[in-house]
């Protein structure tokens, strides 16, 4: 027993100073946490001031790095050996880019979009047959809130091959609308009724060309293509469907058809 206490006394001093590097260690992970932090709100809102997705992304690397920093320095703390530590990082890292490629390829995506930058935070953008606000660009993934409230979470890689269009660069859209009516209507007076919508119509800019013409045979229709502007301001949907609202009580009060499809059958009696 005496020899038993002997020997647990003789490592007091080895479990002092690994209680005291444990403590230490632990200290360094919480404070190196507050500070990641705080250095990350700092950072971002810096940048925000001038950008605030350049400020967000820029953040979030600043805050992934000093907790790895911090790691790092707590378990030197405890006496492991970094250099040894780096080594095996290195080798991992290289081990975990094979593997995890496609997201890394995100992360470099990511970066190249801030650098590029084809769009910025609020911008509405068109990609991949969605359409929505663009809300953050994150290291793994761009933020849209689509035109219909729902949430998309796209994979920077996703967008950087994507074709996109930001539709924020102009104020201004143009409509196109196809219009049918009866094969034995007047084309002046379609043309001159169309102009007289949009003339009376507010929301359509007539400082912008606008191009109203019969440009097909269709089976059951005389087809015209109306093309104008509208800002954006208005609403596309809204103007779109006041247009058309208009274009058709004008046609039934001057008595021009707007057909449906007609199927004509002849039926001859076999001798």
């Amino acid at each position: 027993m005496q020899d038993m206490q002997t020997h647990f006394l003789g490592y007091m001093p080895q479990l002092e100073q690994l209680g005291i590097a444990l403590t230490k260690a632990f200290l360094i992970l919480v404070l190196g946490y507050y500070v990641s932090r705080f250095i990350r709100t700092k950072v971002s809102k810096a940048i925000a001031k001038r950008d605030e997705i350049l400020g967000r992304f820029i953040s979030q690397v600043i805050f992934i790095l000093s907790l790895v920093v911090m790691i790092i320095a707590a378990l030197g703390t405890i006496g492991v050996q970094t250099n040894s530590i780096i080594a095996v990082l290195g080798t991992a890292g290289v081990a975990i880019a094979l593997g995890l490629k496609d997201s890394l390829s995100s992360v470099a995506s990511g970066i190249i979009l801030i650098i590029l930058r084809p769009f910025k935070r609020g911008d509405l953008i068109e990609i991949s047959g969605m359409t929505g606000n663009v809300e953050a660009i994150n290291l793994f993934t761009t933020e849209l809130r689509l035109t219909d409230g729902k949430f998309a979470i796209i994979p920077n890689s996703n967008i950087a091959k994507a074709n996109i269009i930001n539709t924020t660069f102009n104020d201004q859209r143009r409509i196109e609308l196809l219009i049918g009516v009866g094969y034995q209507s007047d084309v002046e007076s379609v043309k001159k009724i169309i102009a007289d919508i949009l003339q009376s119509t507010p929301e359509v800019d007539l400082g912008q060309s606008h191009f109203i013409g019969l440009t097909e045979f269709g089976a059951s229709s005389l087809n015209f293509t109306l093309r104008f502007w509208v800002k954006l301001e208005y609403g596309i949907i809204n103007t779109q469907s006041k247009v058309l609202e208009s274009i058709k009580a004008a046609l039934d009060e001057n008595g021009i058809e707007i057909p449906y499809n007609k199927l004509d059958i002849n039926i001859t009696k076999a001798s």
